[in-house]
Formats: structure tokens, C-alpha cells, sequence
């Protein structure tokens, strides 16, 4: 395909053919205006005047009204339409530009015209059909020529014609009878086109429509990029001065990933772009549309950055029509501080807070409060602050799954641990227990319980108060426990969805939300967050060094603990084998896959005698010190 230098939009076979004309269609307030000034944007077309210029007998503005449904003879409507349709056609086909953008195609003079006489006449749909024809038929052969030059993209509010109208005419201030029986019938007429493209646009976002009609005209060999910025995610953070909005667009970055961008960049650029003089000039809807194709820039050009925070958000207005534009791809965060600790927050003094407040305040600053989607109370610390983002990042990403429950007696454990559990679940799930959850993890959960080797591992999820209730319990059944230990890790709700646990930890809790390790029992209404891989895999590496040094103190008791030593040195084989994809929860499956991975001796099964296990694990240890070393 012939490449045309500028714009990025491009089809034909030089730069000498007829221009390619792109026609927005649709009823009223669907976003063709919009749309065309966000293609025009993007790609560089030239748009036509409106239809008002092609004709010297339209009224003013004002006028309009009364002349289209109540002075005018219908057929003089007719021919001023015709007229500055078919005029405006000549001028896209005769323009030097090699694209040019229009809005309202061809389909829409017949569409307007219908639901113009049945809403003055109150003649049914299918006279009102057959009255615009014969109208029209003077001009047909124009027409037609029109019609074949373009390529028209149709708009519809809703599939429902009906729900249509009713979109479109609540964005009007005022409505009359007879512009609703107007739009009622231009909907009725545009919904049964079946020979034209057609987009719903329904609830969608504006940039999520954009893209649709992005991904249709290359459908149709034009070279129109896609929208880049709705694949992502965008937080934008507002708030008043000294309210945390650095502070936590600096955590997003470096917990969560994040780009952190800088609003008055991204308008700065724009402006410059699009040769704009004032870019805080134009209105709201315009700066938005600005900011959100330069998002859009960045994100095409760096598109392994999968998240963006922009900061800082001082207009209501622009945070308004961002919402707008881009829909469930951006979450607006408003921090809120009370005036008297940002007043002692503020480096400067509390002067000069109020001072800068004042001015934010007067673009509505304080007023974004409103239609946040997330209000964060920052009046405490950072590290409340921290969490509180972590936790609304990991909602977004982290299923939210119900668990999949047994009974102790499913797990094939021997009688006496069964009976701790069945004593243990006695007292610990009343409704008031302040306990969500109790399994057992390790070996016992997988059917792999030795006698003598393994512990019972219980993992209990509760609120800090049960504390004193799951005492009782182990005091309760610790006398059926026999020989055997019990490792008990007890952690809370909130450290699940915020995702403050060690690696393991989170892996297990990902395993029981996803139902590949049962619960012994889960409060009816709980649905337990699952870790993705990627957090699991960057929290395994940290994880790594902590397992390293343990298994470096097991190695210098004396004397030596075989069986510590040999699931210390299973722990960082796990660690290694999950930082490479592979997940292995059994301690001697996953020795067994690290040795032919890093292509070390077999290990003997367990159990082990002290020398055995010794070199087992100081292979285990070398081989990662070791890459530490070729590292460095």
C-alpha cells in the first residue's frame, strides 16, 4: 500500500487521487462532532464546513427552530437541505487535501427529511417514507453520485430506537413536542439502516466509540491508528494543596508500575502539537480531548508501560469531561485532608496553603470530590495512604473468588489430626468469631502427609480480635496433636486485599481463592482475593534472599536438623522454579524439578540422613549464590 507522508491517515494509489471523504452520520448528540474533531486531531483530515455555509437562504441560529418546523414550506426545507448537502459534496470531492472529514453524510438529508414531515404533518412513517422520495427525486442522480463518494459511518445512540431518542434529547436543555417527535422518527429511520456501517454507541466511553470507528476505517484499508489509551488503565489524582497527590502518584509508581505523568505536560505538548496559543483557553471538553490524544501518543509509543497516573487535578470541568472521554479506563482519586493538617503539611507555612487553595478552588478543585470515583481520607499516613492504594489496585486485579470448601475427613489425614481440626472448626466458626476462614496448606492439604516428617500447616484468615477465640481452640485440641507440629500462620482480610504477605503467603492465598487448595470452612459471604502470577513472581524474588540466609543458619546448627534443612532448601527451590515460571508446591517434586533444572545430582527421596541432606541443600544454596555472583 502507497505510503503518503503526513497525515498518519492513508489509502489510494498516490497522492493524486480523489479525496477520500469519511462522513459522520447519526442523530442528535451521539459524538459526531466529537469524533471528527478527535480524527482530525489524530490524523491530520481536513474538516468541511458545516452545512449552513454551503447555502445562503439558512436562517441564524436562532431562527433555525421556527423555519425548519413551523414558517418554512416543507418543500423549501427540502431544497436548502439538498442544496447544502450536494454543494458540500462537490467542495470534498474537488478539495486538495487528500482526506476530509464531514459531519452528517448523505443518508442523513433522507433521514432528516422523513422525520422532519411526519413530526409537522403527523403522517405515519411509511407516508412520511414516501413523501421525502418523491421530494428528493429531483435530486436523486446527485445523490447517488454523493453517496457513492463517501465513506459514511453511522452512529446510533441505542438498537432501540426509542432508547435512542430518549438519549439523545436528554442532553437537551429545552425540548418541544415536536422536536421529540422529531427525533423519535430520525431515531425510528436510523435504526433500520442495514446497507451502512453502523456503531452502537449504547454507554460506551468516547474514546472506546472512537476506536470503533478507528477499527472500522481500517476495515476499509485507511491507515487510522487504533485508540492506544483504553487497553490501559489511568488514575488520575486529585485534591487540594498538601493533600498527598505527589506522595501517591510516587507510590503507584514504584509498588504498582505506574507512569506518572504530569497534566500540564500532556496540555503543554498538545497545544504545541496542534498549534493551540492558550491551551487553558479553549473549553473544558477541548483541553480533555488534548490531554487524552497525547495520553494516547504516549501509550502507542510505550506500550509495554501498561498503567498511567496523571496528576494534578485542579478543574472539576476537566475532570469531568476526562470521565467523559474515557470511561472504566480512568478512575478519578480524590485525597481529602482536613484544612488544618494540610495547613501543617505545607513547607511554606499555612499562608500559603490557603493562598493556593484559593486559586484551586475557583476551577472547582475542591468540587472533584464529588464525582470521584475513589475518595481516600489522607489525613493520617503514608503508610496508610500506601495501603489504601494497594488495596484498590489489587481490587482491580485480583479476582474476587468464593472458595471451594471440604470437610477435614476429605483430606485422608491420620484420625487424631481430624479430630483437632473438627474441635478446632467447632469453636471457630460461630458468626461472631471474627474468623473468615480456616484450611490447612502444605502437605496435608495435598494428599502428601507423612507420618513423622510433616507438620499440620492451618492457615487461618480472621480479624485481629479473634485472636484470643483461636487461642482457646489450640488450647482446646492441642492435646490430639500427639508428635506432631503445628504450623499456624494467622492473617487478616485486609492484608489479603491489600497484598502485604510474604510471597508463599500469597501464593497460597491465590491456590485456595482459585479452588486448587480446598478451606476447611469460609464465612458464607466471603469471596477471597487471587493474586496474579506477576505480583506473586516480583514478591518471590524478594523472598529469595530471606529463604537464602535461613537456610545458611539451619546449615550451621549442629547439630543438624534434617528435616529443617530439607524443607529450608525445598523453600528456595520454590522461589527459584516460580521466578521461572514453573510452580512445583511439593517439597520433593520441587527439589526434583530445580536439580534437572539447574542441572544438579537427583535428590534421594526422604527421608534423609544429616549428610544427604546437608549436601543437598548447600547445592541448592550455591547454585544461588552463585547467580548472584555472575550477576555482579
Amino acid at each position: 500500500m502507497p505510503q503518503i507522508e503526513n497525515p498518519a491517515i492513508g489509502r489510494g494509489d498516490s497522492i493524486t487521487s480523489p479525496p477520500v471523504i469519511i462522513a459522520l452520520s447519526g442523530p442528535d448528540n451521539v459524538g459526531k462532532t466529537t469524533n471528527i474533531r478527535l480524527l482530525s486531531r489524530r490524523c491530520g483530515a481536513t474538516v468541511l464546513d458545516p452545512l449552513n455555509v454551503y447555502d445562503p437562504r439558512w436562517p441564524t441560529a436562532t431562527d433555525l427552530p421556527a423555519w425548519w418546523f413551523e414558517t418554512a414550506r416543507v418543500e423549501e426545507v427540502v431544497d436548502v437541505l439538498a442544496c447544502s448537502y450536494l454543494a458540500r459534496a462537490r467542495a470534498a470531492r474537488s478539495s486538495p487535501d487528500p482526506f476530509v472529514l464531514v459531519d452528517r453524510g448523505i443518508t442523513m438529508l433522507e433521514a432528516s427529511i422523513i422525520a422532519t414531515i411526519a413530526s409537522r404533518s403527523g403522517e405515519p412513517y411509511p407516508r412520511a417514507v414516501e413523501q421525502a422520495h418523491r421530494l428528493l427525486a429531483t435530486y436523486a442522480e446527485d445523490i447517488s453520485a454523493a453517496r457513492t463518494a463517501e465513506l459514511e459511518v453511522h452512529l446510533l445512540h441505542h438498537i432501540d430506537p426509542h432508547r435512542g431518542a430518549t438519549r439523545a434529547l436528554a442532553r437537551e436543555q429545552t425540548v418541544t413536542s415536536r422536536y421529540a417527535a422529531y427525533q423519535q422518527m430520525l431515531n425510528r429511520h436510523l435504526a433500520f439502516i442495514r446497507d451502512r456501517d453502523v456503531i452502537v454507541v449504547d454507554d460506551q466511553s468516547i474514546m472506546k466509540v472512537h476506536d470503533a470507528i478507528c477499527r472500522h476505517l481500517r476495515s476499509h484499508d485507511l491507515l487510522v491508528p487504533p485508540v492506544a489509551v483504553i487497553g490501559r488503565w489511568t488514575i488520575a489524582l486529585g485534591g487540594l494543596s498538601e493533600c498527598g497527590k505527589s506522595t501517591a502518584g510516587d507510590h503507584l509508581q514504584h509498588e504498582h508500575g505506574f507512569t506518572r505523568l504530569k497534566i500540564g505536560y500532556l496540555l503543554d505538548c498538545g497545544a504545541a502539537r496542534h498549534g493551540v496559543t492558550d491551551v487553558y483557553a479553549l473549553p473544558a471538553a477541548e483541553q480533555a480531548e488534548l490531554l487524552v490524544l497525547e495520553l494516547d501518543r504516549y501509550a502507542a509509543a510505550h506500550r509495554h508501560q501498561p498503567h498511567f497516573s496523571i496528576e494534578s487535578l485542579h478543574s472539576y470541568d476537566l475532570a469531568y469531561e476526562l470521565a467523559k472521554l474515557l470511561g472504566s479506563a480512568l478512575t478519578t482519586v480524590y485525597l481529602d485532608v482536613c484544612p488544618a493538617v494540610r495547613r501543617r503539611r505545607g513547607t511554606r507555612g499555612p499562608a500559603d496553603v490557603d493562598e493556593r487553595d484559593a486559586v484551586k478552588r475557583s476551577r472547582g478543585a475542591d468540587r472533584i470530590r464529588d464525582i470521584a470515583d475513589v475518595v481516600i481520607d489522607n489525613n493520617r499516613s503514608a503508610v496508610d495512604l500506601g495501603h489504601t492504594l494497594d488495596r484498590l489496585i489489587r481490587g482491580r486485579f485480583w479476582p474476587a473468588l468464593r472458595p471451594r470448601v471440604v470437610v477435614p475427613a476429605d483430606l485422608g489425614l491420620p484420625e487424631h489430626l481430624t479430630e483437632f481440626l473438627d474441635r478446632m472448626l467447632e469453636m471457630l466458626t460461630h458468626p461472631d468469631s471474627g474468623v473468615d476462614l480456616v484450611a490447612v496448606t502444605g502437605s496435608g492439604a495435598r494428599g502428601e502427609y507423612r507420618d513423622g516428617w510433616s507438620d499440620l500447616d492451618v492457615l487461618i484468615i480472621a480479624a485481629p480480635a479473634a485472636l484470643p477465640r483461636i487461642s482457646d481452640a489450640l488450647r482446646a485440641g492441642r492435646n490430639r496433636l500427639g508428635n506432631v507440629k503445628l504450623g499456624l500462620t494467622v492473617i487478616t482480610l485486609g492484608e489479603c486485599r491489600t497484598g502485604a504477605l510474604t510471597s508463599r503467603l500469597l501464593y497460597t492465598v491465590a491456590a485456595i481463592a482459585s479452588g486448587a487448595l480446598p478451606a476447611l470452612w469460609a464465612s458464607p459471604k466471603l469471596l477471597l482475593p487471587a493474586p496474579d502470577v506477576p505480583t506473586v513472581v516480583t514478591r518471590t524474588r524478594h523472598d529469595g534472599a530471606a529463604a537464602a540466609m535461613d537456610l545458611r543458619r539451619i546449615l550451621l546448627c549442629d547439630p543438624v536438623d534434617v528435616r529443617a534443612t530439607y524443607k529450608a532448601a525445598a523453600l528456595l527451590a520454590k522461589i527459584v522454579l516460580r521466578c521461572e515460571g514453573q510452580t512445583r508446591p511439593g517439597d520433593a517434586e520441587a527439589l526434583e524439578a530445580f536439580t534437572e533444572l539447574a542441572g544438579l545430582p537427583t535428590p534421594a527421596v526422604p527421608p534423609l540422613d544429616a549428610t544427604a541432606a546437608t549436601a543437598l541443600a548447600g547445592r541448592v544454596l550455591t547454585w544461588w549464590l552463585t547467580s548472584l555472583e555472575a550477576a555482579a
